[in-house]
């Protein structure tokens, strides 16, 4: 399985949290190595570092590919399927 990365941003509520304002997310892109994830997310929030609200982030989209991985669940199916 390929170690996805996303790399998206947008504007804090909290400079210290993760809460976006979903009407600003700012999709990066989507990498196959945490090399390529960290150098757009460098490239983006270097671009914003004078913007206190605005944040950009790497997600492990992998891991949560991953249904025996460390910290994910295994949806639950329902009852007719």
């Amino acid at each position: 399985m390929s170690k996805l990365h996303l790399v998206f941003g947008g504007r804090v509520k909290d400079p210290q949290g993760v809460d976006f304002d979903l009407n600003t997310i700012d999709l990066v892109g989507i990498y196959d190595s945490y090399a390529a994830a960290e150098d757009a997310w460098r490239g983006s929030a270097q671009r914003t570092v004078d913007d206190a609200e605005m944040k950009y982030v790497v997600v492990h989209l992998h891991r949560l590919l991953e249904p025996d991985g460390e910290g994910t669940a295994r949806p639950r199916q329902s009852a007719g399927g």
